[in-house]
């Protein structure tokens, strides 16, 4: 009984330590002056899914890319950006995807020994989980090239991924545009 009390305390600790830890690293271009961008609009998703069509671990679904695409307007235009009518007419463009890998964290067994020499071994445990990552890529219209790229990557939620999709664009476009 007490070997159950104690894994499942463990399953629920590794659960909560996973769920909340979002990882954001963002880089970009220091050269360029990111003021001047006022419109956005989105490279097409083709487009990205070409490039990265040999990663299996990329996430194909159209339903998720038309969230995060809502998603990432919706706090873009929160941040005083203006999406524009047709990605020509934009001062910046957008390609996004995510990936979705199977990991695991493992806690080793631990051994001790007691009181008259007593010994005893706590089993080690497995905990199984989902690691997301989306990336965001902001590309200057004009010059073609990549400005601006924010990674986030965190374990899944599996009641809600909505909420971690949210949760991933709100985190990783805060750092855009960079402060100078």
């Amino acid at each position: 009984m007490k070997k159950k009390i104690l894994t499942l305390i463990l399953l629920i600790a590794f659960v909560t330590m996973g769920c909340s830890s979002m990882k954001v690293v963002v880089d970009y271009d220091d050269q360029i002056n990111f003021s001047k961008y006022r419109t956005f609009n989105f490279v097409s998703p083709k487009k990205v899914a070409k490039k990265k069509a040999k990663n299996p671990a990329v996430i194909k679904d159209p339903l998720l890319i038309k969230k995060a695409a809502r998603e990432i307007s919706a706090v873009l235009t929160e941040a005083g950006f203006q999406k524009s009518e047709s990605p020509r007419q934009a001062d910046f463009l957008i390609a996004f995807y995510a990936t979705a890998r199977n990991k695991a964290q493992i806690s080793p067994p631990s051994y001790h020994i007691g009181r008259y020499g007593r010994r005893w071994v706590r089993p080690g445990h497995v905990y199984h989980y989902k690691q997301g990552t989306l990336i965001i890529d902001i590309v200057d219209r004009q010059k073609k090239e990549l400005v601006w790229r924010g990674v986030g990557s965190g374990a899944l939620d599996r009641s809600d991924p909505k909420k971690n999709l949210l949760e991933a664009v709100e985190k990783i476009l805060k750092e855009f545009p960079p402060m100078e």
